[in-house]
């Protein structure tokens, strides 16, 4: 046998070996899953928690889990939480992979501020245990319905009119918050139309931020919701919205006029 035949040989072993190792990560990759949501529910070592599609997923945190509580718009500066962290109120990412049981994490990541939010949900200053998804909780002082072209996220004249109005009614209130939601017709697949819903609940908040004046921290991240319920079949103008509430805590007795 050549030295060359044989060295061709232990390359392909070499590489079949490389191979055959590879496998088990590429099929881990494969089975993560990604879930983004409101906890609404904590028993024991089971978290529940509500998808973006309202759709509830139980999810088993282990001793292997890694929590991350994160800092800062970006969210890169973060911090080692521990599953006491773990609240119903509190908005979680969650890696995920099948377990014995559904779904295992192993990482769940959620914002400082928010776990400041859920912290006061629990410590009884709020009267509710959900979040922004769940209006009527909270007092509502304003309400704006903004709506768009079919497939844009482009806020119109009226719509910023409307949304200066409320602003200028927040920035007259103590202690309010304004929270939104995303709406899309039913028109085209289920995918994008989560993209979209979230791209107009984003557009509202960086307007109501960036051009109204509103302090960031009043303004709550944009949920978005995918069809609206009220969207019925086919292309629907006035499912084409973000809701957009100006509330106040009843927990805290705020809303009185500055």
């Amino acid at each position: 046998m050549s030295t060359e035949s044989h060295s061709r040989r232990l390359l392909r072993a070499a590489v079949l070996a490389m191979a055959l190792v590879a496998l088990p990560a590429a099929a881990a990759d494969e089975a993560k899953t990604k879930v983004k949501g409101l906890i609404t529910a904590v028993q024991g070592d089971t978290i529940t928690v509500r998808d973006g599609a309202n759709v509830e997923q139980k999810i088993t945190v282990t001793a292997d889990t890694v929590l991350k509580k994160t800092k800062g718009l970006t969210g890169v500066i973060h911090e080692k939480a521990t599953p006491g962290a773990l609240m119903a109120g509190l908005p979680v990412s969650v890696d995920a992979v099948p377990g014995a049981s559904g779904l295992t994490a192993t990482e769940i990541s959620f914002k400082s501020e928010d776990f400041k939010v859920a912290q006061q949900v629990d410590a009884g200053l709020a009267p509710t245990t959900a979040r922004i998804n769940e209006f009527g909780k909270y007092d509502a002082l304003a309400t704006a319905e903004v709506l768009f072209a079919s497939g844009s996220a482009a806020i119109s004249a009226a719509g910023k009119a409307d949304l200066d109005a409320l602003a200028a009614k927040a920035k007259e209130t103590v202690d309010y918050q304004v929270v939104l939601q995303g709406f899309t017709d039913s028109t085209g697949n289920a995918a994008a139309n989560q993209r979209l819903s979230v791209r107009r609940a984003n557009a509202v908040a960086n307007y109501l931020q960036q051009q109204a004046g509103l302090a960031p921290g009043r303004v709550r991240a944009g949920d978005g919701m995918g069809v609206a319920p009220d969207a019925g079949g086919g292309s629907n103008a006035s499912a084409r919205k973000v809701v957009v509430k100006l509330v106040v805590d009843k927990g805290v007795q705020a809303g009185k006029a500055k």
